[in-house]
């Protein structure tokens, strides 16, 4: 009877390093996914959707900020620097966008 007794208490000693490490994977395995998913996340927001912005949106907007401004050149790029300021990567490429073509359009007259 006691040897049954020492024979259990051993496997639970070394169950113990086992449930451990386990628990610990799992916990730090979590972490990792999280901290995957926001870098996911955010190339997504920051670098991707905003270039699926079609093109005759920008162009719209474009033509719209050389209609109304005297100098459309650093009014697109007065909104590209407020986008830089507020870090705001999606809008930062909108209004890159935005910019190049006011470029192009005042280049071609």
């Amino acid at each position: 009877m006691k040897l049954d007794a020492v024979v259990l208490e051993m496997t639970m000693v070394d169950l113990l390093p086992a449930i451990l490490h386990w628990l610990l994977l799992i916990f730090f395995g979590g972490q990792a996914l999280i901290f995957i998913g926001l870098v996911l996340w955010t190339i997504w927001t920051d670098a991707i959707k905003p270039r699926l912005i079609p093109a005759n949106d920008i162009a719209r907007v474009a033509d719209d900020i050389i209609a109304r401004y005297s100098d459309p050149e650093l009014e697109a790029f007065a909104r590209h620097e407020r986008a830089w300021y507020d870090s705001d990567g999606a809008e930062q490429t909108y209004w890159y966008r935005v910019r190049k073509a006011v470029r192009r359009r005042l280049e071609g007259r």
